[in-house]
């Protein structure tokens, strides 16, 4: 492990969930979405007491779209997966599934949400937790597993996971929280930025209970083949060195953190990671 990104932790979980930090930006901008979306129902329900016409069917169906869309598409995510993807189980994986299910007692879970795999090439990019019913659920990447099942790289897998479980653990999956910023998700700045600090938020959680697998975030970067020989350090250095006006916009408009400042962030502990510039 490169230094400067953390000691090994302890198998045992937790017998208290650890006390893991919001990014700093995540409640004012989650306050200024819900401040849009106030603005959005504050306009549509005027137009109901107002208008006539077409306009009062376009007011209703904004009132009635954001909580209908929002359950309406976690449902069929969900759905889709249940379909579609190999569900992870104690006869089915049985190390993951033990990873996750100590990973959401120590968290404070309720109970350990579902957990899927995705027969992705990219592993980085197809990891994700998602709220649908109660525990919601989380899809970890294929590539962190071997043609016989066996875990690759076990504590990859197990920050890959605890980063998934961060997002439900701070509540980014809660039906109501999705409902409330999904207007403001639509504007091009805000919603990146609110999506931004609620990944770095997760990175918290990741590094807290999983610091020894925290090298798991050079699989976007290098992928499942090449990841291992991707210097950690060098590419947090790039976030400092790497200007441009391009650059900026492109980390301005992106809803995930690049992977430089990611790396940047899992390194010095002592700050935040950098959000807009």
């Amino acid at each position: 492990m490169p230094a400067g990104f953390g000691p090994r932790a302890g198998d045992a979980a937790p017998n208290e969930p650890l006390a893991v930090s919001r990014h700093p930006w995540e409640v004012p901008l989650t306050l200024a979405a819900v401040l849009v979306t106030c603005c959005v129902i504050g306009a549509a329900v005027h137009t109901l007491w107002t208008g006539e016409g077409a306009a009062l069917w376009a007011a209703g169906l904004v009132l009635a779209g954001i909580p209908g869309g929002c359950w309406a598409a976690a449902g069929l995510r969900h759905a889709r997966r249940r379909a579609q993807s190999v569900r992870i189980s104690p006869t089915q994986f049985p190390d993951a599934d033990h990873a996750i299910r100590r990973l959401s007692a120590g968290m404070g879970l309720a109970g350990a949400p579902d957990a899927y795999i995705y027969p992705a090439a990219s592993a980085g990019s197809r990891a994700w937790g998602i709220g649908h019913g109660r525990r919601g659920y989380i899809v970890v990447p294929g590539d962190l597993f071997d043609s016989d099942g066996r875990l690759r790289d076990p504590d990859a897998l197990r920050f890959v996971a605890a980063h998934q479980l961060g997002h439900i653990a701070a509540g980014h999956a809660s039906f109501h929280l999705r409902a409330v910023t999904a207007p403001a998700r639509l504007v091009p700045v805000l919603g990146a930025a609110l999506s931004r600090a609620m990944e770095y938020t997760a990175d918290n959680h990741a590094h807290a209970y999983c610091p020894e697998g925290v090298h798991a975030v050079r699989l976007p970067a290098g992928g499942a083949r090449l990841y291992t020989q991707v210097n950690m350090s060098e590419m947090a250095e790039r976030a400092r060195t790497d200007r441009g006006p391009f650059v900026f916009l492109y980390n301005l408009l992106s809803s995930r953190p690049a992977n430089t400042k990611r790396m940047a962030a899992l390194r010095d502990r002592s700050r935040p990671g950098r959000l807009f510039f």
